[in-house]
Order: structure tokens, then sequence, then C-alpha cells
């Protein structure tokens, strides 16, 4: 692995742009903006379920990537001082600090992998694909063969577990069950073994080819395909969408409308603070409300349509 040289430069918000202009002068035009008021303004628009909790701050803090050693410590010094010379210009950059370190390169594709492990839900075992199992799998365990690569869904996230467990407390044998927004396919893979039969769509095309891989390493077959709900066929009596509230909640009247009567809708991905909205929701676009389970600050739900 090489190394790269981290260049952090803190200064304040309102020199922001000016700080760019200089970037760019230099020949920098791709650089992180870690910049608090951003997540504070993401969180008032609604834009998302999860923000980290941060500190309000006048400052910002640009980071820039280089594969070798692009600047010297005189460089770092001269370009402090550009930042510090904005003021000359009508920007206010408060202290200017130019800091410069060296960071490894790592296979981020592959060094998650040393931390996964095969991990239980109900009797459904996710087997990482480059992982033994453990003793203690019964002939009556599920087990899912899982790489889930770039795509959401290794089965350790909360919401992955709530799915995984509701659907095992289904009768899916014979059923048609859509699982939308698949990612690494490992719900759509769970249903399937459970006796379902099952389609799969995710908008994102690396989703969908991890998802085929997935399907594939477990010797099924079942189609998955780029797209959404509107994109399924057939009259299910199951879908499943581990996703965000976001995009739940408008989905709630057209699953309704698509559910074969008395169909379930098994739904997660919900921050806490969302859980009123989906329930109410939910409510209006007429299904009832079977089961509700929390982990931590994120909700599942198993809804029944009205009939």
């Amino acid at each position: 692995m090489s190394n790269w040289q981290e260049v952090k430069i803190v200064i304040n918000r309102g020199a922001a742009e000016g700080a760019y202009a200089i970037l760019s002068n230099w020949g920098i035009e791709t650089y992180a903006v870690d910049d608090s008021a951003l997540i504070n303004h993401a969180r008032e628009m609604g834009w998302g379920d999860y923000f980290p909790d941060r500190d309000p701050s006048e400052q910002i803090t640009i980071t820039c990537y280089f594969p070798e050693q692009r600047l010297t410590a005189d460089d770092l010094a001269r370009l402090g001082r550009d930042l510090e010379e904005l003021q000359d210009f009508g920007f206010s950059p408060g202290p200017v600090l130019v800091q410069a370190g060296e960071i490894q390169e790592a296979d981020w594709a592959h060094a998650w992998k040393a931390f996964y492990r095969p991990l239980r839900v109900g009797r459904v075992w996710i087997q990482p694909s480059w992982e033994s199992l453990p003793d203690e799998v019964s002939p009556t365990d599920l087990v899912v063969q899982l790489d889930p690569g770039m795509a959401f869904g290794s089965g350790t996230h909360p919401t992955t577990a709530m799915c995984v467990q509701i659907l095992q407390d289904l009768n899916l044998s014979g059923r048609l069950v859509w699982d939308v927004g698949t990612g690494s396919g490992i719900l759509a893979i769970v249903a399937a073994k459970l006796g379902a039969q099952v389609q799969a769509v995710d908008i994102d095309p690396v989703a969908v080819r991890v998802a085929l891989e997935n399907r594939d390493r477990n010797h099924l077959s079942f189609p998955i395909r780029q797209g959404s709900l509107g994109d399924l066929e057939g009259s299910p009596e199951v879908i499943v969408a581990n996703i965000v509230a976001e995009v739940i909640a408008p989905m709630l009247p057209e699953v309704w409308d698509v559910l074969a009567p008395k169909g379930f809708f098994i739904a997660a991905g919900v921050i806490d603070r969302k859980d009123p909205e989906i329930l109410s929701l939910a409510k209006d676009a007429g299904f009832s409300l079977l089961r509700r389970v929390q982990r931590g600050e994120w909700m599942g739900y198993l809804f029944q349509r009205r009939d």
C-alpha cells in the first residue's frame, strides 16, 4: 500500500469561497469539506434520517489528499499566507491553520472484512463468503452466504436484522415477495430460502450487480433488476423495504394498492424520531400495525393491509 499526503486547512466559514478560489489557483480542485452548518441545514431540511451530533462552529475544515508528497513545508507556509491574506479582499479568515500528515492507503473494499463474522438471526445464519460456519449451526438452520461488497445489507445493521427476523415469523411458502431496495440481496435471499417466490429491485446498479452475485452464490434463481416499486409485476402477498423514512413515507399508498388483500408490508430503516410520522401515514394509507420493533434508535414495522 502507498502513502498519501493529507493536508488539512482550518478557516472561518465566511472565507470559504475565497479559500476555494485560492486552492483552485494552486491547481487543487478536489477536497472534502467538514462543516457543522451543512449537517445542521440537512437536519432542518429533512435530508435524511441520521445526523451525527456536532457542536456548532464558525470554522470549517478543508481536507486535501495527494497520492504522494505534493506540498513541501515551504509550500504549506506559503498556502497559509495566501489564506490569511484573504482579509485584504474583504474576507474574514480568522485564525488559519494549515497542517500536513501522512496516511497509509488501505484497500477499503476489503479491509472491513476483518470485522465481519458469521451472524445468527433466529434460525438464519448469515455467512460471509470468505468465512467458515461455526460448529453450532444445525441442520434446520438456514444459511445465507453473503458478500455485501459496496452494497448495503450485511446483516449486522439493526434494521436488516429486524427484517430477517420478521420474514422468518411469516409463512412465506409459495408466496410472492417483493424486496424493494434490495441492496446486497440479503432479504430477497432469506425470503427465497423460506420458500417464497421473489422479485427484487434497487435503483443502484452496483447493488443490483452485488445482489445477483449473492443470489448465484446461494444457488437461487429469481429476478433482480434495476428499478423501484413500480417496476415489479404481479400481486405480492409480502413487500419488504429496508430503506429510509423519506422513501417509505410516500410509498405507503402505492404499497397498499399493489399488495394482495390482507398482504403484509415489512418496513425498516426508520430513525426513532420519524416513528410517529410513519405510524400516522401507514394508518391513513389503510394499514394495521401488527408489530413494531425498536433496536437502539432504529425502528422496524410489520403492517397488514386492511380490507
